[in-house]
């Protein structure tokens, strides 16, 4: 026992950072799929053979949906040997399971670390993000019948530029539009995305009343234009209320 939990420490010392982000994010039904045959899985245990055994099929030529059981059950077992089989096969995964093997590999480290009775997690977004930030999209609309000039969206930038310095955040992209902006950000694990929205617009309506205090935020996927309007209609809704 006492030579597996220095393996798995071996191995989670080589990961540098306590909370891992996938980049690009997972989408919604991968997340529930992986989630649900993850949960499939009674208590039991498999020995070191048992497991490679497990591992080799992830080498063969199989249905999708077979290396798809073969990656959750290796990482409900949880073990160096498992985490092993995952890892070797994450070098080179089969295109359409590369996030299922990303999902097993972290879910695998994660049970790794609970062993030790460490409080690391795997953090799934489906805007993803980068190293231990997550990814955020938020919609900052004007007063109620009013619209965004040049200045105010000038102000926005500028304003919002400084309060992701202060919070150690990354202001990576705005969309103009007389009837909203919408912006995304890069923000640490622990800091509140209510906190930075909430002091951006304090700050921009110092300068001049014309942000509306209510908005719309998500980490799940940035909303294309047909999704706007109904969005502002929601959060204008709330505003009148």
């Amino acid at each position: 026992m006492k030579n597996e939990d220095e393996e798995i420490q071996r191995i989670l010392e080589s990961v540098p950072d306590k909370f891992d982000v996938m980049n690009e994010g997972i989408d919604i039904q991968t997340q529930e799929e992986y989630i649900a045959l993850s949960h499939s899985f009674g208590e039991g245990e498999l020995t070191e053979q048992e497991t490679i055994k497990l591992g080799s099929l992830l080498c063969m030529t199989i249905p999708a949906e077979g290396k798809k059981r073969a990656l959750s059950m290796l990482a409900h077992i949880g073990t160096v040997t498992a985490f092993r089989q995952i890892e070797q096969y994450n070098k080179s995964p089969d295109r359409e399971l590369q996030k299922w093997t990303y999902l097993a590999l972290n879910e695998c480290r994660m049970l790794m670390e609970n062993s030790l009775g460490s409080e690391n997690g795997l953090i799934i977004s489906g805007m993803g993000g980068l190293g231990d930030r997550l990814r955020y999209y938020f919609l900052l609309l004007p007063l109620m019948g009013k619209s965004f000039s040049g200045l105010h969206q000038d102000i926005i930038r500028d304003e919002f530029t400084i309060v992701c310095h202060d919070f150690n955040s990354i202001l990576e992209t705005l969309h103009y539009s007389d009837k909203y902006v919408g912006v995304t950000i890069l923000m640490p694990l622990d800091v509140a995305i209510g906190t930075i929205i909430d002091t951006g617009i304090k700050k921009c309506n110092e300068l001049g009343t014309f942000v509306l205090v209510n908005y719309y935020v998500t980490n799940m996927d940035v909303p294309d234009e047909s999704e706007i309007p109904d969005i502002i209609r929601n959060v204008m809704g709330g505003e009148s209320e």
